[in-house]
């Protein structure tokens, strides 16, 4: 586990905002080619992923993170996508389920760090 250090919540919060600027430009694509069957999350997915993987390699906080997301993400899917379009439904539960993962991969990356050299 080289690679794996701890995360402040500055850059947290820098990865959490670029990350909902990521889902804003794939909602406003998907809405402009007004074809909400586009993945318009893949590209917040995938920076996140990025992130994780050139910074980040705590493969327990990354476990837990990807629960809580996914949890955020599903429930929110459910609740929002009766009330509004599919395109922002899907865009507002991403976001939230970044966040989600995001807290808890921080928490979980400190706590494990912490763990090793304390």
């Amino acid at each position: 586990m080289g690679g794996a250090k701890a995360v402040s919540w500055g850059e947290t919060a820098l990865v959490l905002m670029g990350c909902w600027a990521l889902c804003a430009l794939g909602y406003g694509v998907v809405w402009l080619l007004d074809d909400p069957t586009l993945p318009a999350a893949a590209p917040a997915v995938m920076a996140l992923g990025h992130w994780f993987w050139r910074r980040h390699r705590s493969w327990p906080a990354a476990a837990l993170a990807a629960v809580a997301g996914a949890a955020v993400l599903f429930w929110l899917l459910d609740s929002l996508r009766p009330r509004l379009d599919r395109i922002t439904a899907d865009a507002l539960s991403t976001g939230a389920g970044v966040l989600a993962a995001l807290v808890v991969f921080t928490v979980v990356s400190r706590a494990c760090t912490g763990l090793r050299h304390g």
